[in-house]
């Protein structure tokens, strides 16, 4: 993970620890080139808060500070020609042109999506997971897709989850919601109308509650401990579609089935091929 992901995904950032982030950020070619004192000449923070930010985000000092800015700045001088996920491909564009920008599209952003990956963080959400009885899912708009999908997949399994559409049906579900459940709350933006009334309910009620949505959103209810971050290129407004933001939380939840699947890995593959001809009726005997 990149210096500025990391950054991005340290939730609770003092406004002096946020004027540093936002000068390493800015100036990630000099960072390499400076002392401790200097920076904190630069910057009026002291070298006590600049080594408590740096444990913050998870880093044990400003030496492993440069090595790790020296390392992105190689990383992304490496990266040419990149895709823009608001905008992948012009009017102009042949059709075989499109097809080639979406292929650079997808691999940008799950390349993105898995920069942010924080193993322990996923360890934790796939425990959670694959320890509920029941997975309620609350989403809307085009994250239902994905959602379906993953529910889909979960229930080849023989896993039990929900995917309620109505912000009614929702309101249902979380408030009937038991010790056994275990809730994914899917919103890119972090801002869905959702989110704050279903995840106050699922709170008082004691459901873990697992968010996935763009990192770096300051919306998200505090009392949702638990998030998995996205990719953040998409502009909520201002694009073609929802490409990347789409391509992002399918790879996340995919990613979660495959995790959970590998739990148990025998006795899944034992019960696709029990519920094989019982769940499909096709006369398939290729």
């Amino acid at each position: 993970m990149t210096i500025e992901n990391m950054i991005k995904c340290c939730d609770k950032l003092t406004q002096t620890e946020n004027i540093l982030a936002q000068y390493i950020i800015e100036n990630k070619n000099e960072i390499s080139k400076l002392s401790i004192q200097q920076l904190s000449g630069k910057t009026f923070v002291s070298k006590s808060a600049i080594h408590r930010f740096c444990k913050k985000i998870g880093i044990d000092g400003f030496n492993e500070l440069k090595v790790k800015v020296v390392q992105d700045i190689a990383e992304e001088s490496k990266i040419e020609n990149d895709i823009d996920v608001n905008f992948p491909f012009l009017e102009g564009d042949t059709q075989g042109v499109i097809a080639q920008k979406l292929i650079k599209l997808y691999e940008t952003t799950i390349r993105d999506t898995y920069k942010y990956i924080d193993v322990e963080k996923l360890n934790t959400c796939v425990s959670i997971l694959h320890k509920a009885d029941i997975i309620d899912i609350y989403t809307h708009a085009h994250n239902s897709n994905v959602a379906e999908n993953f529910m889909d997949k979960m229930r080849s399994i023989g896993r039990i989850v929900n995917c309620t559409k109505s912000f009614y049906d929702q309101r249902c579900n979380a408030t009937a919601s038991k010790k056994n459940h275990a809730a994914l709350l899917l919103s890119y933006s972090g801002k869905s109308t959702f989110l704050q009334p279903i995840s106050e309910i699922l709170y008082k009620k004691g459901i873990e509650t697992i968010w996935i949505g763009r990192v770096g959103s300051s919306s998200v209810p505090e009392h949702i401990k638990h998030r998995l971050y996205i990719s953040d290129r998409e502009n909520f407004k201002n694009r073609i579609s929802q490409f990347s933001s789409h391509i992002a939380m399918q790879y996340m939840l995919d990613l979660i089935y495959s995790c959970i699947f590998k739990r148990d890995y025998n006795h899944n593959i034992k019960y696709i091929k029990e519920i094989a001809n019982i769940i499909d009726k096709r006369d398939i005997t290729e």
